[in-house]
Order: structure tokens, then sequence, then C-alpha cells
């Protein structure tokens, strides 16, 4: 059985460790990707695989093309790029793993099509520790008979990945994601700083509370953290931002007023400006200090 050609285009903090699980399947044939080369050459010296060069690629026909990206404008250049070097055949098959607007989902559709080239838009959650053990959940758009020939490559990283439907419907239910966690995170700060003033043991605040009604993947994986003021986990403030950003942007066109989301997106503005730009997504407590 013929190996397939798979390029991956994006190596940032849930990329870097996606293709490293492809790199492992003796059925793939595999092609990084990255802007920063030495992030590429770092992945080099860990995993397996043939780096891709946009200006050496006429004769490269891949079944499989996976881009995780930072957000509109990364993804459309690639995009771009990849289109002017590329020969396509009639099977490839075009999955985009960022979290980008619902807008660009449209104008990446339309401009695959045009090149004959099938999309599906396929965003996902589980943070950096889900990419790492191949864990993530995946949430696609697209066309169902191009979704079952892409599940095996999916899966190779993934622990649930559901077809939501048409294109676009991948990203909408990020989107709806995202506003879950904003809001989790916003209730589990309010709580730390209760129970802080409180004088309450955090210790044994995480314990009684992280397997009851109110326990969630945040609160168990980033309360303890939390309360060591350490955030140097997974998830930017800086990606979730953006994400907000987008999610905003599709409720005012559908005339949705999100309140709690507005408020989090404006908290998430201001830690922009700060060292905590980079940090992970639970640092929104310190907006409540």
């Amino acid at each position: 059985m013929p190996k397939s050609k798979v390029l991956f285009l994006g190596l940032g903090r849930m990329g870097f460790h996606m293709s490293a699980h492809l790199s492992k399947s003796k059925n793939i044939e595999l092609f990084i990707y990255n802007r920063s080369k030495k992030k590429e050459n770092n992945w080099l010296k860990a995993y397996k695989a043939k780096k891709f060069d946009f200006k050496n690629s006429n004769n490269l026909k891949f079944d499989i093309i996976i881009t995780c990206l930072k957000d509109d404008q990364s993804i459309n250049q690639v995009t771009k790029n990849l289109l002017k070097s590329l020969c396509f055949h009639k099977e490839t098959i075009f999955i985009d793993h960022s979290t980008i607007s619902l807008s660009q989902v449209e104008n990446l559709n339309n401009l695959l099509n045009k090149n004959k080239i099938n999309f599906l838009d396929a965003p996902v959650t589980g943070g950096e520790e889900g990419a790492k053990n191949g864990k993530l959940s995946v949430m696609v758009g697209g066309n169902p008979s191009k979704f079952k020939l892409a599940l095996p490559i999916i899966k190779s990283y993934s622990k649930s990945v559901v077809h939501m439907g048409k294109t676009g419907s991948g990203q909408l239910a990020k989107f709806t994601n995202q506003i879950l966690i904003c809001g989790i995170l916003y209730s589990i700060s309010e709580a730390f700083i209760f129970s802080k003033h409180h004088k309450l043991n955090q210790n044994k605040l995480y314990d009684v509370i992280k397997n009851g009604a109110a326990g969630s993947w945040q609160f168990s994986n980033r309360y303890m953290t939390l309360i060591k003021n350490k955030f140097n986990f997974g998830f930017s403030t800086e990606l979730m931002e953006k994400d907000l950003r987008y999610v905003l942007k599709q409720s005012k066109k559908s005339k949705l007023n999100l309140k709690l989301t507005k408020e989090v997106h404006q908290k998430y503005k201001k830690l922009i400006n700060t060292k905590y730009r980079i940090q992970d997504t639970s640092s929104l407590v310190k907006t409540f200090i």
C-alpha cells in the first residue's frame, strides 16, 4: 500500500506535537514547514520528516496538506504561497486546524475550491497537553466523504474527532468552545479571589471541588498552577484574545449580544500589553486582583 504524502505547516505549541505523532506512522511520508527555522530545526532534531521548501516544490503532489497557524493573516498568506508553489491532484485534501474568523474560512474554502482542492475546517481543542498525548478534540466542517478519508490522519493526534456539518461548522463549534472556556476561567478567577479572601486552604479546596459538580478540565489543570502564581502553560492570553475577537465579530454579524464574552475579551485585551501576553489563559485572574 503506497504511503500518503502529507505536508504539515505550522510548528507552534500545538502543531509541533501534532506533526510529531504523524512522523511515527509507517504509512505517511511526512514533510514539515515552519516560518521560524529555529523551531523547524528543533523539531527535526527530535523527529523524522523532510523539509518543505516553497522554492523547490514544483514536482510535489500531496495527498493531505495540514495547516495549524496563528490567525487569519497567517493562513491567508501560507495558502496563497502554496497555490503558487504546488501542483495539486484532484484528491488532495486541505485540513486547517487553525482558529480563524468565519469570513476567512469562507474565503479559504472559495479559494481552494477554485483550484479544485477539497477543504476541511477542523479547529482543535485540548491544549498543549492534549497535543503531546494525542488526545485532542477536533471539530470538523466540510464534505462528509472527504472527512472519512482524512479521519485516519486526524486520529493520529486526536482522541475525539466529530464531523459537525458543512464548511464553517467546525469553526463555529470552536467559537462555542471558546465562549465556554472564557466563562469558566472568569468564574475560576472570582472563586479564587473569594476563597483566598476568606483564607480557605487552597489545596483542600482543590481536592474537594475537582471531582464535584463544579469540576472542569480548566479547574483540574489550571487551578493549582494559578494558586502557585505560575502561568507558563499551554494556550496563551494573546491567542485567546484573538479567538474571542473572532467570536465577537461573528456574534455581531449574527446580532447576538454575548455580554460575558465581551467582558472577558476586554480583560484579555488589557493583558496583551503586559508580561502575561504570552502566558496561559488562567492569567485572567490578574485582571481581578
